[in-house]
């Protein structure tokens, strides 16, 4: 029997597990960041889906178009840390499948998280109909996938199910969840990584 991923991440949290998670990632994700900042250079709104002990929260609250930002993840014990971190912050503990905002916000970000669920187009098609505003973008970072031999092993070595798709098979997922000017490109490509894949589209019509 399949570990649910959120327990895996109540477990790191507790073990402190989360802070090497967030050092790993930080490279990549500053790259996305910046398309972000790139993207808006007006006041803009942002949810971090899977947000974690919420450092991407707190990093992005420093760019000063950040109007408002909210980190949703279904962890109990990672709202937790992130609340000790920031106890002023928005954070909400919720099943990315089930949970809304009050108000769509113009950006929504994830990092590692849409493999790990059975069926990702249900999870983007519900971020697209109730998270994201007319004209917004959805970008995801992924570790996961068809062409990083290193986590062909992840699933087994976890014990958890993850959806190993390639760089087309989530442009497709995107597309057809209501998304345009989907495309894809690496993060943090070094000599001895092929980097995160990293999806993104808009959401004009």
């Amino acid at each position: 029997m399949k570990y649910d991923p959120v327990n895996i991440f109540s477990e790191w949290a507790e073990k402190g597990k989360d802070e090497g998670m967030a050092k790993a990632h930080e490279p990549a994700v500053l790259e996305i960041l910046q398309i972000i900042y790139d993207t808006y250079n007006s006041p803009f709104s942002f949810i971090d889906a899977g947000c974690g002990n919420g450092w991407v929260i707190r990093k992005i609250l420093s760019d000063s178009n950040c109007k408002k930002a909210i980190g949703v993840d279904g962890s109990k014990k990672m709202i937790e840390k992130a609340l000790l971190k920031d106890p002023n912050g928005n954070y909400y503990c919720g099943d990315l499948l089930e949970w809304k905002p009050n108000q769509k916000v113009d950006v929504v970000h994830s990092m590692e998280v849409f493999y790990y669920f059975k069926n990702p187009i249900k999870l983007i098609k519900h971020i697209v109909g109730d998270w994201v505003n007319q004209g917004g973008l959805l970008i995801a970072g992924i570790d996961h996938y068809i062409g990083n031999e290193e986590s062909y092993s992840w699933p087994d070595d976890l014990n958890v199910h993850m959806t190993l798709l390639s760089s087309s098979e989530w442009i497709d997922i995107f597309h057809k969840s209501g998304l345009d000017n989907c495309k894809s490109w690496k993060a943090n490509q070094t000599k001895d990584s092929p980097g995160t894949l990293v999806i993104s589209g808009q959401l004009l019509s």
